[in-house]
């Protein structure tokens, strides 16, 4: 029989230049957790590894280990819970001073253990190690995300000790599992609450259901009054959990159950809901139905079908599906047919000036001045203390200036203009003109430019000239300088000195009068379209006789009582009236 004894101890020889290691002895994931949760509470104790079952003489720690004083005959440091707890490389009582590997061991061998990917694969039993420059730490896995902040079995340190609950993993870690574990249904933990399902699922489960009924695998429970709290536990797996309460609709959910993990698995019931649609045709039924809906143009309000209004860009008058007032106009307008509101002219009692629409009521005749309320009345012009220029009453001139002088408040001075930058209008300077613009442009005055006239303006113009007799063309005259003009009976400026005018006015037609000193008035009426220009050119006539034209008569009287034309005034009446002729 020694030969056969011989031959079984060779075939457990592991030729490698080493003796044969043995395999560490069986042990169960459930006797690991026990034997950590022996050890909670423990001293931490550098370099040792033994504690009571019992929970007794924790022990104390106390500095910076290794360099740490501790007091007590039992604790542990990390490693040797690891150890301890995973029975390696034997079975050791709790009782037993037992450490046999550091975190170097656990991170860089692989005698007793298995690394194992951290993440979904960990379970519970198994242990997070890292060792790098000296330092290392060793945990033993409970639950949770072994790649954020798991729970785990841990001897911390000195000021800590060893405790159950949150580490935080950095990516130093890595997975490792004993060798040679019991095989045993792995269990976990299924557990959840039951509320009202309000429509938003467990994004809302302030509303409780305790003492509604939860079963799964043939097992059932009750939830807890308060919270609604219910717990299974249960191999590893997964099931069908169900909940029923009077009053509510029965639900069913799946979850599954890790191995020596928990899951949370919460279920949600509705209420048996009766539709209320009585005096309704549409809109909710409360029970997540529907009593009806409305149709084309119609919405549902409190339960009836309204029209809406579609009024889109009307803001006055019915809107056309609903018949419904989509705004009323204030004073002065009234509501077209497309709805809007538009401003009514207020010509009633006026005779002249604005309608308040941008239009005119209408012009006054020369010599007439249009007064405040509309009306035409007799002006007499103001020229006292004025010898040039537009009297500021009546608009008349108060007379003109000679060539290279300019009318200034009234005066006529001495002055040179300033058309520098300036294209068109009157200068700065002496109110002469710099230019005139194309008939189809018009002038900014202020800025001495042609500009286009805009589409929702006109151009009047034009040049005050005498009237000629026997003239063939209405510009055959000669023009007449500094003429004053009224647009629509309202005095606007004088022409310039080359007779000239222009004004930007609103579409429509427009009355135009030019009167000067010596002269009649004239006037002129224009019709303008928008964007568009009118020449409104204006003639005067010239008023009385040439002085030159007169015959002088010299006169006497005779000493006697009757009336007697001397001889010699006669003669030298004569003698004038040649020479005229001559001339």
């Amino acid at each position: 029989m020694k030969p056969l004894a011989l031959v079984v101890v060779t075939a457990a020889v592991v030729f490698s230049g080493r003796a044969a290691i043995a395999e560490c002895p069986s042990i169960s994931r459930d006797d690991i957790v026990r034997l950590c949760n022996q050890a909670m509470g423990y001293s931490y104790y550098w370099g040792h590894a033994s504690w009571r079952s019992d929970g007794a003489s924790h022990g104390s720690c106390s500095g910076s280990c290794p360099n740490c004083t501790h007091s007590g005959q039992y604790g542990a440091d990390c490693s040797g819970l690891a150890g301890k707890v995973w029975q390696v490389p034997r079975a050791s009582a709790v009782t037993e001073d037992y450490h046999p590997y550091s975190t170097y061991n656990f991170r860089y061998e692989t005698t007793h253990w298995t690394r194992v990917a951290r993440g979904g694969t960990m379970i519970r039993g198994d242990a997070l190690v890292y060792n790098s420059n000296g330092s290392g730490h060793i945990m033993i896995y409970d639950s949770g995300d072994a790649w954020g902040t798991p729970k785990v079995w841990e001897c911390k340190g000195c000021s800590y000790g060893c405790v159950h609950g949150s580490h935080s993993i950095s990516t130093s870690y890595i997975g490792i599992r004993r060798h040679n574990l019991a095989t045993q249904p792995a269990q976990g933990k299924l557990q959840g609450t039951v509320y009202v399902d309000k429509g938003s699922g467990s994004d809302d489960m302030s509303q409780r259901l305790p003492g509604a009924t939860v079963s799964t695998a043939g097992k059932t429970a009750t939830a807890r009054d308060g919270d609604a709290y219910w717990s299974f536990t249960l191999d590893a797996g997964g099931y069908t959990v169900s909940a029923a309460m009077s009053g509510y609709h029965s639900a069913s959910r799946s979850c599954s159950v890790p191995e020596g993990g928990e899951t949370w698995c919460s279920i949600g019931l509705t209420a048996v809901c009766t539709p209320s649609c009585a005096g309704k045709v549409c809109g909710p039924d409360g029970c997540g139905g529907s009593c009806g809906s409305c149709g084309a143009d119609q919405a549902c309000n409190a339960g009836k079908c309204e029209c809406v209004m579609q009024c889109g860009s009307r803001e006055c008058g019915p809107d056309p599906v609903c018949g419904a007032s989509c705004g009323t106009c204030g004073d002065g307008t009234r509501c077209s047919a497309a709805g809007v509101c538009e401003c009514v002219p207020a010509c009633q009692g006026r005779e002249c000036g604005p309608d308040g629409c941008g239009g005119s009521c209408g012009g006054c005749p020369p010599g007439l001045l249009c007064d405040a309320s509309g009306l035409c009345q007799a002006c007499v012009p103001e020229c006292a203390g004025r010898v040039c220029g537009p009297d500021p009453l009546c608009g008349q001139s108060c007379g003109t200036c000679p060539a290279g002088q300019a009318c200034q408040d009234g005066q006529c001075l001495a002055c040179v203009p300033d058309c520098a930058g300036r294209s068109c209008g009157p200068d700065p300077r002496c109110s002469m003109r710099c230019g005139v613009c194309a008939a189809e442009l018009l002038c900014d005055a202020a800025a001495g430019t042609c500009q286009t006239i805009p589409p929702d303006r006109g151009k009047v113009f034009g040049t005050v000239r005498e009237r000629r007799q026997g003239a063939r063309e209405q510009d055959e005259g000669p023009v007449v300088p500094r003429a004053s003009i009224r647009l629509d009976g309202q005095v606007q400026a004088a022409a310039d000195e080359e007779g000239y005018f222009e004004f930007s006015v609103g579409p429509g037609e427009h009355l135009i009068e030019a009167s000067a000193e010596k002269f009649s008035a004239g006037s002129v009426t224009c019709t303008i379209a928008g964007g568009a220009h009118a020449d409104c050119s204006v003639l005067l006539d010239r008023l009385g006789t040439d002085p030159e034209d007169e015959v002088v008569v010299l006169g006497g009287c005779g000493t006697g009582g009757g009336r007697s034309l001397s001889l010699l005034g006669l003669a030298l009446a004569g003698l004038l009236m040649a020479r005229r002729r001559r001339v």
